[in-house]
């Protein structure tokens, strides 16, 4: 799936390469977010187990919501990779003029 750079539009040189932004690096999740997403995720298993102790319709429930769940993380996935398919900022290194494409 590596695509050479496009072109420049503006002087056509192909020495194009992609224009890297700070503000776009991932990773920059904290300690205390990431323990605290682990402890709502085991919360909610938690949560779910007791729903399948307490109820008799708790199994169909909790399928729905496991589907609810997975289709939602599903979505979330897909957008993330419309994000990555849209127009990417470029750098001319002969004219050093910016484009999108």
């Amino acid at each position: 799936m590596n695509q050479p750079p496009p072109p420049c539009p503006i002087c056509g040189s192909s020495a194009t390469l992609p224009f890297e932004n700070e503000k776009d690096t991932s990773g920059n999740e904290s300690f205390t977010e990431i323990m605290f997403t682990v402890f709502i995720f085991f919360l909610s298993l938690f949560l779910v187990f007791l729903l399948f102790l307490l109820s008799r319709a708790s199994i169909p429930f909790a399928m729905i919501l496991i589907l609810a769940v997975f289709l939602f993380w599903r979505r979330k996935k897909e957008k993330q990779r419309e994000a990555k398919r849209q127009a990417q900022a470029f750098v001319c290194l002969d004219c050093s003029r910016n484009f999108r494409a």
